[in-house]
Formats: C-alpha cells, sequence, structure tokens
C-alpha cells in the first residue's frame, strides 16, 4: 500500500473528577497502542477540561477555549477512544455531557461523527456497569453517525486491574486495551476517514 507522511489522528477523550482515574489510565494504555500503530495521539482529561454544562442553542463562542479544544479535537479526529466511568448502571454524567457538544459538529460537511470508528473503554467497581455504559455509548456513537469499533474493553472490578505505580496488573485487560488502540487505527485506515492514504506500522 503506497504512504505519505500524513498519519491518522486518534483522540481519546475520558478521564472521571477523581484524581487517578482509571478509566484516565486505561485511556493512555489504548492511545500508546495507537500510536504504536503509526498514528499521533491527543489526549483531553475530562478532569482538567473542566467543561461546562452544555445548553442547547447557546453559540460555541460563549463558552470558552476549553469547550472550543473538545470540538475541534472530536472534528480534526480520524478515530476517537472514549473511556468512562459506569455510575449507577451507565456511563459517568461528565463523559455524557462532554460527548453532547457533538451537536456543535452537525452542520460539518461530514455531520457530527460521521463514518468515524470509536472505540469504547469503561471502569466499574463492580460487574455489569460498565458492561451497560458501553451499550449506552454505542447508541451514542449510533446517534452521532459514528462506526463502534467492533472490540470493547469493560473493565470490571477496576480497582483489581492497576497497580499503586499506575501500571495495568490484570494481563488480559493490558491485551485487550492494546488491540482496541491498534483496531481503531486499522478499521480508520480500512474506512479512509478523512486520510485518502495512511502510514501504518506494526498492524498485523
Amino acid at each position: 500500500m503506497a504512504t505519505t507522511d500524513k498519519k491518522l489522528h486518534v483522540v481519546g477523550i475520558g478521564g472521571t473528577l477523581r484524581e487517578g482515574s482509571r478509566g484516565l489510565l486505561a485511556l493512555e494504555e489504548a492511545l500508546r497502542a495507537a500510536e504504536e500503530a503509526g498514528a499521533t495521539t491527543e489526549l483531553l482529561d475530562l478532569r482538567e477540561l473542566d467543561l461546562p454544562m452544555y445548553e442547547p442553542g447557546k453559540p460555541l463562542e460563549e463558552y470558552g477555549e476549553n469547550v472550543r479544544e473538545l470540538v475541534e479535537a472530536m472534528r480534526g479526529a480520524d478515530a476517537l477512544l472514549w473511556s468512562t466511568a459506569a455510575y449507577h448502571g451507565t456511563l459517568a454524567g461528565l463523559t455524557k455531557n462532554a460527548l453532547d457538544f457533538a451537536q456543535f459538529l452537525a452542520r460539518d460537511e461530514r455531520p457530527y461523527l460521521q463514518d468515524k470508528v470509536v472505540g469504547l473503554i469503561a471502569t466499574a467497581s463492580g460487574g455489569m456497569g460498565a458492561v451497560n455504559a458501553i451499550n449506552a455509548m454505542v447508541s451514542i456513537i449510533h446517534a452521532l453517525r459514528g462506526v463502534a469499533a467492533p472490540l470493547s474493553v469493560p473493565v470490571t472490578q477496576s480497582w483489581k486491574a492497576f497497580d499503586e505505580e499506575r501500571n495495568v496488573r490484570d494481563e488480559e485487560v493490558a491485551g485487550r486495551l492494546e488491540s482496541l488502540g491498534r483496531l481503531v487505527v486499522e478499521l480508520a485506515a480500512k474506512l479512509g476517514s478523512g486520510v485518502e492514504e495512511h502510514t501504518l506500522q506494526n498492524i498485523a
């Protein structure tokens, strides 16, 4: 396959208001794998962005720089990785609020996240919350005209998956996060998400 110097760009959106968010650690692992697969990556930590609540009808210019950064990152992404904590059986409100700002992409030439691959991660203390959060995010992807990656990573009992040095100690979780990061790059290349030719490395 012919290549150019232009690489796919993968944007990760996630984290919680908790310092040392396990969801953010998982997202970082998947982004690292995407970079190893030949993509450029960008991490948007929702705790650092400190977004206001989305208000329907409020113009983008009235929100401030952090919202503009989020919207432009979603617009410029060839693929995305979303990571959320599961609270009370579904995705965290912090995550849902951030994704609501995709409304500002509605009038783009390719509306919303049309044909962009999105890989999903959810962390939970229990057994079912992470799966429910993944399913909720799949519905959001469909509403935004995106493509849900066929592999997702629900991290159940997430307190067991990471050590005190912020490393993934669960080998199965680590393997799935690596596979997800590589997969979104591979699928985005096949779908031609915004780039005609891609530089891909180390993709089996």
